[in-house]
């Protein structure tokens, strides 16, 4: 066949005209629209879990009116949007049988994957639905969220472990995770010190919840643990592992009040809490895993070997108030004191609902408590202030103390308030700063291996 070059051209020319009408189709084809915000159409939802590695992935249960296709925002503490996801979401109904104790079994709403660069902190769901972002590196300091507590207190669904906010006044002896447990308790009554926890420039802070507490590598690494807020609900291994990170002689800080108060155990799949309060009605056969207070006989694990102060002896700072609503003073040359020009009987303000105490074996001629180490055979305990609390009807002494146990191990500075992290402590505008100074002071000085003890 004869070579047409005129027909030759022709094709050619036509070739380039639909590619480049192909490409001016591309160029000119419109962008995705991005999904408007979820915000208000979230009205609740959880998590599979309490807390997760950056990478993971976090398997998201939410609470819709209609459906809804949109961008799912995670905030942090401070209400800044660190990044959204879309999501689909669509109205759920809760499952009857007990969604207290048996969790809500909502539909779930896809798999949100989390940033692997995420900073370790306290994230919430559209502002509302909190869980925890870990990290696998060593730390200065780990911080322990109180989930237990939280989802002790928690009636949605009906019951609490409590009858005073459950249905017909009856308490349930267990609560699932696997329900909505959002903000109404301020974050455990440790918001503010989580707001506040950031401004510590030149610290890393892994943060981690009562249920990694069970697994001692998410802590072990760090050099000062903290427990905060109102941590009240603590499993046996989570107490054998904070004295093995003591005793191995690394600090801790405990800024919370009724620590460590009820024994508590998970359900196999670990997301329930369980305490029975009673070793009769309790089923399991072991006497030393009954759920009952830590100051219980038979559990044979002391809160004061342990923290060297209770509930027992601390008790209610605002039921029957004997006292200043905060911690009078005994000794202002504490290193803890450090810059607030302190004088011996000066007060701290810091309304307390729960405290813990230490034992004291008498007071002073001038009315201030003494420690009774005799009972606790601590290497080292000192006394910074004091308050006059109720318990059962009779006057208790709230005590603010620092002690280290033995030759070898580490330092505990024990705060004894449960509202030490809340609006009415580090969030104060009345003492605010000085409560944080005394904080900043505590972890400053632990970490950099100066004395905390005035003598």
């Amino acid at each position: 066949m004869a070579f047409n070059f005129r027909r030759t051209l022709v094709l050619f020319i036509i070739l380039i005209v639909v590619l480049q009408s192909c490409r001016d189709n591309e160029t000119t084809k419109p962008l995705p629209v991005p999904l408007p915000a979820c915000d208000k159409a979230v009205l609740s939802g959880y998590t599979d879990k309490t807390s997760y590695f950056p990478g993971e992935e976090v398997q998201v249960y939410l609470q819709s009116a209609s459906p809804f296709n949109c961008a799912l925002g995670f905030f942090n503490i401070k209400g800044s949007l660190v990044f959204s996801l879309d999501v689909n979401l669509f109205h759920q109904d809760i499952q009857p049988d007990e969604p207290y104790k048996n969790g809500f079994k909502f539909l779930s709403n896809g798999k949100i994957k989390l940033p692997q660069g995420i900073t370790s902190g306290i994230y919430l769901i559209e502002n509302k639905i909190p869980f925890i972002v870990k990290s696998s590196l060593a730390a200065d300091i780990t911080v322990v969220y109180p989930v237990n507590t939280i989802n002790a207190y928690c009636n949605t669904g009906g019951k609490s472990l409590y009858g005073f906010n459950s249905d017909n006044n009856e308490a349930s002896t267990q609560v699932s995770f696997l329900r909505p447990i959002e903000s109404t308790t301020e974050y455990g009554e440790c918001v503010e010190c989580l707001r506040w926890f950031p401004s510590l420039v030149g610290y890393s802070i892994n943060y981690i919840t009562d249920v990694d507490l069970n697994d001692y590598t998410t802590f072990k690494d760090s050099k000062l643990l903290m427990i905060i807020g109102h941590s009240e609900y603590w499993t046996r291994l989570a107490r054998v592992h904070f004295d093995q990170f003591v005793n191995s002689g690394k600090n801790a800080i405990v800024l919370s009040g009724n620590t460590m108060w009820w024994h508590a155990r998970y359900t196999a799949s670990k997301d329930a809490l369980i305490c029975h309060r009673d070793p009769v009605k309790d089923p399991e056969p072991d006497p030393a895993m009954k759920t009952v207070t830590w100051t219980d006989p038979s559990l044979q694990f002391s809160i004061l070997t342990s923290i060297g102060e209770d509930f027992e002896h601390g008790g209610y700072g605002l039921h029957d108030d004997y006292g200043w609503d905060g911690y009078k003073i005994v000794n202002p040359l504490s290193p803890l004191l450090t810059g607030l020009g302190l004088n011996r009987g000066d007060i701290i303000g810091l309304p307390t609902g729960e405290y813990d105490g230490a034992p004291i074996k008498g007071f002073d001629l001038d009315g201030y408590p003494l420690l009774d180490n005799d009972l606790l055979k601590f290497e080292k305990v000192e006394l910074i202030g004091f308050d006059r609390g109720s318990r059962a009807g009779k006057e208790t002494i709230p005590t603010f103390i620092i002690l280290k146990r033995t030759k070898t191990s580490g330092i505990i500075v024990n705060a004894g308030s449960n509202t030490w992290c809340s609006g009415m402590g580090i969030g104060s505008s009345v003492n605010g700063d000085k409560i944080k100074t005394i904080t900043k002071n505590a972890i400053v000085k632990l970490l950099s291996g100066q004395t905390v003890f005035s003598n």
